[in-house]
């Protein structure tokens, strides 16, 4: 129903770069007039250029056509499409080489919608009415995301894509490694072994930005061994979420590694709108020996 308040994407070579150096102009996307005209004051203040829309699908006409826009302030109340939904379409169809920070709004602070801020990326998460000084610490960091975002933008990543899955490719392809005893590994050692994993990356992203370190392919490995582990059938958007990085370049990491089968897609039989997603055999059996191999070494020591 979402996608049906959007229109159609522009092809991509009709939506141009924005101009580095310039003062970014901030895009307030409300369905409250009044608040669009309190952020407009305080923008005002703030000497950044601004424009106000009600709708999502007027957003995002806006955001293809002025490449100036690179801070978004939405609300995550908005019917039909909300704040990370609008800014999902929006990076999606702008691409990666051009940042777009997103400043969400609500009117009532919850835990879900602090996840969904986080796997958004979303540059902050304000309470209304808005504080002038919150506000213009958002900014702040807003700023601080294009500008991270610039140096190690995603673009420079995928430009990758060909080349890291080759080796992905290559690996599996090879001779296996020298995994001398490694077969004795228990299921329950392997499955404790890949926890441990799993749980130092997380322990990570508590000290330092996770976009520093951002493997999505290993992500998304990690995540389907444990899902096969578990016995758990996992969706297409929840191994996304797992990766670390918008929804939209995790979908370009699906995509490239299931065409080089590493990964298997298909729809889901009992919810036919959604896609189920598993490794292939070959790479669980690369995985399972890869975890053997590191508890072993772990039990070395």
């Amino acid at each position: 129903m979402a996608s049906q308040a959007l229109a159609q994407p522009l092809p991509a070579n009709t939506v141009p770069l924005p101009t580095v150096g310039q003062t970014p102009t901030v895009l307030i996307v409300d369905s409250d007039r009044g608040c669009i005209e309190q952020c407009g004051g305080m923008l005002d203040d703030l000497s950044y250029p601004h424009i106000g829309v009600q709708a999502a699908r007027e957003a995002l006409d806006f955001l293809v056509r002025d490449p100036s826009i690179e801070i978004v302030v939405a609300c995550a109340h908005m019917p039909l499409v909300d704040a990370f939904m609008l800014i999902e379409e929006a990076r999606e169809r702008v691409g990666p080489s051009r940042p777009l920070a997103l400043v969400a709004t609500t009117h009532l602070m919850t835990t879900e919608l602090a996840m969904r801020s986080l796997h958004s990326e979303a540059a902050d998460l304000l309470c209304k009415p808005l504080d002038f000084e919150k506000w213009s610490l958002a900014l702040r960091r807003a700023n601080r995301y294009l500008g991270a975002r610039r140096s190690s933008s995603d673009g420079a990543t995928l430009s990758n894509f060909g080349q890291q899955i080759g080796r992905l490719m290559a690996m599996l392809e090879t001779g296996k490694p020298d995994s001398d005893g490694v077969s004795q590994a228990s299921e329950q050692e392997i499955a404790a072994t890949l926890r441990a994993i799993i749980g130092a990356r997380s322990l990570r992203n508590r000290f330092f930005p996770s976009q520093i370190f951002a493997d999505p392919a290993w992500d998304i490995l990690l995540d389907l061994a444990r899902a096969k582990l578990e016995g758990q059938q996992v969706s297409v958007s929840s191994v996304c979420i797992a990766a670390s990085v918008p929804m939209s370049t995790a979908l370009r990491w699906v995509k490239q590694m299931t065409d080089a089968n590493l990964l298997r897609r298909w729809t889901d039989p009992k919810d036919r709108r959604r896609d189920l997603i598993a490794l292939t055999e070959s790479t669980a059996d690369r995985m399972r020996e890869y975890l053997a191999m590191v508890h072993k070494s772990f039990s070395a020591l």
